[in-house]
């Protein structure tokens, strides 16, 4: 499995335990996009990281992207996969109890 792959699966894993932080604290309250918009930029985003070599910086812009509309995606109640499901298997849907969500981070100041 490709390094970028296995670090989203790790990720996504680690991502329960942080859902109530996910809900408490918006990271982006005033983004103006949709879900669809944004699940669009997360799958061309995604598209680009996935199974891509690291050290290019394109690659390494787009996994960052992914995470941040992951992160969005979350915050209005959608998420990706549910525990124990198999990377092929999972899908958007909108947010459950044993729903994945992508861990909160620190965005720098523009």
């Amino acid at each position: 499995m490709p390094l970028a792959d296995r670090l989203v699966a790790f990720s996504l894993m680690l991502a329960p335990a942080n859902a109530a932080f996910a809900q408490s604290a918006m990271q982006f309250p005033d983004a103006s996009e949709t879900v669809p918009e944004l699940v669009e930029l997360w799958d061309q985003s995604n598209s680009t990281c996935r199974g891509a070599n690291g050290g290019d910086v394109r690659v390494a812009a787009a996994c960052l992207s992914r995470s941040v509309y992951g992160v969005a995606i979350n915050e209005r109640n959608w998420c990706l996969g549910k525990d124990g499901q198999a990377n092929a298997e999972m899908v958007w849907h909108e947010c459950e109890t044993d729903s994945l969500r992508f861990p909160p981070f620190d965005v720098p100041e523009l």
